[in-house]
């Protein structure tokens, strides 16, 4: 039974592996240059934590945001600052966050001075970072914001 048992665990245990192991980290530099390519859309940066209950109730306007405006250049970005990264691949994907989500850099953290979170940012289609703030964004902020950006040429 242990022979037959151990390989079947390991199979299923493979993609887990694979999904914690697939979440890619950002440094500030990778940052830049993420931001950089996407020049032209409105991006959100959100900084979350799978502990963060105030993150967990946020995500979701996320994920709907993210769908409502695909097609309109807008772009967001979350970026876990969990000290442990094991629990965080797990968490996106339960959570179904099916927009970019990266293990943030403590130079990212630094940089965007993130001493709470949820923490979000908000860059204009020309690349100008315009909003920098702790505190949870429900649909009507992510809306006004948004649509305040893309309205601008």
């Amino acid at each position: 039974m242990k022979k037959i048992f151990l390989p079947l665990l390991l199979c299923l245990l493979l993609p887990c592996v694979a999904w914690a192991e697939g979440l890619p980290s950002l440094n500030l530099a990778g940052l830049t240059d993420l931001l950089a390519k996407n020049k032209g859309k409105v991006v959100m940066l959100n900084f979350f934590a799978t502990w963060c209950p105030p993150c967990r109730v946020e995500i979701p306007e996320l994920i709907k945001t993210s769908k409502a405006y695909a097609d309109k250049g807008v772009l967001i970005i979350s970026l876990a600052v969990d000290e442990d990264a094991a629990p965080v691949a797990p968490f996106v994907k339960k959570m179904g966050m099916d927009y970019p989500v990266y293990l943030a850099g403590r130079d990212i953290t630094r940089a965007y001075q993130v001493s709470s979170i949820p923490h979000n940012a908000f860059y204009a289609k020309d690349g100008t970072l315009v909003l920098s703030e702790p505190g949870m964004a429900d649909e009507s902020m992510l809306k006004m914001v948004i649509d305040k950006l893309l309205s601008q040429k």
